[in-house]
């Protein structure tokens, strides 16, 4: 944990520093694909300057909604407290991108192709960014015998998903200092002293994510890099992603549990994986239903109406 970083005679947010990263790595790949895409870069360009300020919106109402649970007209209060949740900025800033095209006549589902690797790309920096700045924890690796002190067991299925791969022997596992979020859980939970120096040793369930969003960043961009059928790009990240969330909330020990034994993200993630199934469905049929249509039909469209 480093939450904030020196550089000459500058003090730097690590979790800023990264999201910035994120942002601009996320353009200079997308600018790289728009000629394949046939999307002019300056198309690009201007997201770029919508995308962060609905990403960080969208990331800040979904925690203000679901997690702390206000009221619509508070929870537009964005500004105040304080939490991001990742799919609220996500689905806010595909909301942006729908309304752009439309307005500037831009191809959507070329354009949401072209951008797909840099969401995967903003979000390894932002994980990153996590483990710096001490938010989005994981499960403990510790002994069973010292899970004791917790009497819910509910609680204990949220800070101790596996025990298989939860021991105090994993290699990863790691600690953070006095005074960190991590630290004030496991003291709330009696786990360890008020006056510890170093919180139990955990899971960096941030930098597991920051890794699979890198590789998810690479194999789609490299299996995209020149258009194949539409959507295709869009559809692998959005598989890519929700399975990469589900399995990473498992080792998460911050988010409550809601319905089913599963987070929040958990189920926006099912709900998401659900879309991209019933997607593809529709795109087969349409394509099935194309091949059925005599050839006239279909080098005419008008025949259709007669």
């Amino acid at each position: 944990m480093k939450p904030a970083l020196h550089f000459l005679s500058l003090y730097l947010d690590s979790y800023s520093l990264m999201m910035l990263l994120g942002f601009v790595g996320a353009w200079l790949l997308a600018r790289k694909r728009a000629s394949a895409y046939g999307i002019p870069p300056k198309n690009l360009d201007n997201i770029s300057l919508l995308m962060p300020v609905a990403g960080l919106f969208g990331a800040r109402l979904f925690a203000r909604l679901f997690y702390a649970k206000l009221p619509l007209i508070e929870a537009l209060k964005v500004w105040e407290g304080d939490g991001l949740v990742f799919y609220g900025g996500f689905l806010l800033c595909i909301a942006v991108v729908v309304i752009y095209a439309l307005v500037r006549k831009v191809n959507l589902v070329s354009l949401m192709d072209c951008l797909a690797p840099s969401v995967a790309v903003g979000l390894a920096f932002g994980r990153v960014g996590c483990f710096l700045g001490g938010c989005c924890w994981g499960d403990l690796c510790v002994a069973p015998a010292q899970l004791a002190p917790i009497h819910d067991s509910v609680v204990v299925h949220q800070v101790y998903t596996f025990p298989a791969i939860s021991s105090a022997a994993w290699p990863l596992a790691v600690s953070f200092p006095h005074g960190s979020e991590i630290f004030r859980q496991h003291v709330k939970l009696g786990l360890i002293s008020p006056e510890a120096l170093r919180s139990l040793p955990v899971h960096p369930v941030q930098l597991y994510e920051a890794a699979l969003a890198a590789l998810l960043a690479f194999g789609v961009h490299r299996l995209t890099r020149k258009p194949g059928r539409p959507g295709n790009a869009s559809l692998f990240l959005l598989f890519g992603y929700a399975a990469i969330r589900f399995a990473t909330e498992f080792l998460r020990a911050d988010n409550k549990l809601y319905g089913w034994h599963m987070t929040f993200s958990q189920v926006v993630s099912v709900y998401i994986t659900l879309t991209c199934i019933a997607v593809l469905a529709l795109r087969s049929m349409y394509a099935r239903n194309r091949k059925l249509m005599p050839a006239s039909t279909v080098m005419n469209p008008e025949l259709v109406h007669h």
